[in-house]
């Protein structure tokens, strides 16, 4: 009786070890798989965000001139969206970052569509609401790939990119209340308009 108690003991120490070492070890895969996928997709972000910088501080001038025909022209081709790799297992991160890292891309072209549409009714030389719109999206965009490459460093213990004379922050964040106060001030304006035509 002792002996089959002993045997039975025997049995579930051993599936149990066996469970363990299993579970450890996929474990591990798991956290090598998601630190792999972190350390590729902030490298992503980071040089993403910084394409987003330069849309924001194109102002349409080539080396400080216009155009000969007195145009400003971007000088910066805005980067669309920012292109993943394929041998990542994205099951291996948290699943809310895993999805708003995913979706981003989608909303980069949802801003491209609008700023492409407002470049139809921009009107030359200078192409203000253009420029504008680029400057309100990416200023966002730069932001989100800031925030999301952040999380990733702090989720799977990556060092931070650092920018000596550049603030992302606070540049990308002035530059979008910068379009936003002009735009208030515009609508202002347009309001003024129709209340005297409608007098």
């Amino acid at each position: 009786m002792t002996e089959a108690v002993f045997g039975l003991v025997g049995v579930l120490m051993g599936s149990g070890i066996s469970w363990f070492q299993s579970y450890w070890l996929n474990n591990r895969e798991i956290k090598k798989s998601a630190r792999y996928l972190a350390i590729r997709m902030v490298c992503i972000l980071d040089k993403y965000l910084e394409d987003c910088g330069d849309v924001v501080k194109d102002n349409g001038l080539s080396f400080g001139q216009r155009t000969s025909e007195g145009y400003l022209k971007a000088q910066v081709i805005a980067p669309g969206s920012p292109v993943y790799p394929d041998d990542v297992d994205w099951k291996s991160i948290d699943h809310e970052l895993m999805f708003r890292i995913l979706s981003f891309p989608s909303e980069v072209e949802n801003g491209n569509r609008t700023i492409n549409a407002t470049l139809e009714i921009a009107g030359p030389p200078n192409y203000e609401e253009w420029f504008e719109e680029r400057k309100f999206y990416y200023s966002q965009f730069g932001l989100m790939a800031y925030s999301l490459s952040s999380e990733l460093c702090n989720k799977y213990g990556i060092e931070k990119k650092k920018y000596d004379d550049w603030n992302p922050i606070d540049d990308f964040k002035n530059e979008f209340y910068n379009v936003v106060d002009k735009r208030n001030l515009r609508i202002e304006d347009y309001k003024k308009i129709i209340k005297a035509m409608i007098k």
